[in-house]
Parts: structure tokens; sequence; C-alpha cells
């Protein structure tokens, strides 16, 4: 029996209403199920209990929405993109919604950049505090009691209407969160809605792509 061909798909979805309070391994295990409820020929991890073997680049910190996470998996190569948006979202539970996926070239990896993300709320920092802001040479803050500048972690601060929206530099040894960039500027975290809807990828090709979803009025 020959040997089934797998392709690597990044799989895009949103994380709004009561979803944003899942944490990182609860994301994991219910996009384990739901991946396995939908059917659709994954890979899985070996051993006694095999797992749908998922790959998530980043992890949203706890009570965040966001409408554009990602998540890479392994699916037979035969399975269109349209059939796994439908089947996948099909399976998943409210707050979780697919609105896209992305099949990779044999070798291909996005490697991401910067996090995008709104921010609403009362008392918004305004376009001369934001300036001033990226203006700053340090931006020293306290992270789990040591001392982290900042500043090159912030790509972009900029008032936009009603909202501020902010560009945060991913690396593999550290990024920032709003909350940073709130504390920053003297404000209080907890009063503020914050949203991510963009994600910059490099690709190995040399490529700079971006995906984002905008956020929907949580009245609507």
């Amino acid at each position: 029996m020959p040997q089934a061909q797998f392709r690597k798909v990044l799989v895009f979805f949103a994380k709004e209403g009561d979803a944003r309070f899942l944490s990182h391994l609860d994301l994991l295990r219910t996009m384990d199920r739901a991946f396995r409820r939908s059917g659709l020929p994954f890979r899985f991890t070996e051993g006694l209990n095999p797992k749908v073997k998922l790959s998530f680049p980043t992890a949203l910190p706890l009570g965040i929405e966001s409408g554009v996470e990602t998540v890479e998996v392994q699916v037979e190569s035969g399975v269109s993109l349209r059939e796994i948006r439908d089947r996948l979202g099909a399976a998943l539970p409210a707050g979780l919604r697919v609105w896209g996926a992305e099949a990779l070239f044999t070798g291909e990896k996005w490697r991401v950049t910067e996090l995008h993300y709104v921010v609403t709320g009362p008392d918004l920092p305004s376009s001369g505090e934001l300036r001033e802001l990226l203006a700053r040479k340090r931006v020293p803050i306290l992270r789990r009691g040591r001392e982290v500048d900042l500043r090159p972690l912030l790509a972009e601060a900029a008032r936009e209407g009603e909202a501020v929206r902010l560009a945060i530099v991913w690396t593999e040894s550290g990024t920032a969160r709003p909350a940073d960039v709130l504390e920053a500027l003297g404000r209080d975290p907890g009063e503020y809605r914050v949203v991510k809807v963009g994600m910059k990828f490099q690709t190995t090709f040399g490529e700079t792509i971006l995906r984002s979803h905008e956020p929907q009025d949580p009245d609507q």
C-alpha cells in the first residue's frame, strides 16, 4: 500500500467572544478535537496516544480577542483548501471561526515578524503621546522581575480616529504585549479592548506577507 503524501497548510482563524478566555493549552486541546471531528486526513504524532500534528507560531495572551490566528497542520495532498476550511469550521465550537487556509510549497516556512493590534477604550493616548513614545531611545519595562527595553519591539504606534494601532515585533527570543505599551503610556490595560488584527510573515523565499482580518462590532 503506497504511503500517503502530506503537505503543510496554514489554517487562519478568529478567536472571538468567550473563546478569548481559552488558554493556549485549552486552545491546543480544542483544535485537536475539532481536527479529529472534521474527519480530514491529517498527519498524527506517533506513540501510544497519537494527536493531530499541530504547530502554533505564536501564543495569544489570555483575554485578548483575535481576528487572525494561525495553526500549521499537515494534510493529505488531495484535500482542497476549501474542504479544510468548511469541514474544520463546522467542527469548531462557538468563538473559533476559520476564515482562510494557505498551502505551503515543499520546504517553505512562514516566520512571524510582527503582530498588529487595535486598541479602543476611554482616554486613548493622543498622537503626540504616541510620537513621543516612538521618539524615545529606551522604554524600560519590568518583565518577570527584570528590566526589558520595549522600544526595539515597538514597530508602530499610531492614533486612527477612536482607536490606536500597534505593530509589535515578534522574535524567537521575545516580544511585547499591548498591555506593556499601555502601561508605558501610563494607562491601565484593564480599561481597554485589544483585538489582534494582523500578522506579518517572512517566508523562506524572502517574501513579506501580511494577513489581516478586521474585528467585528461586538454588538452585531
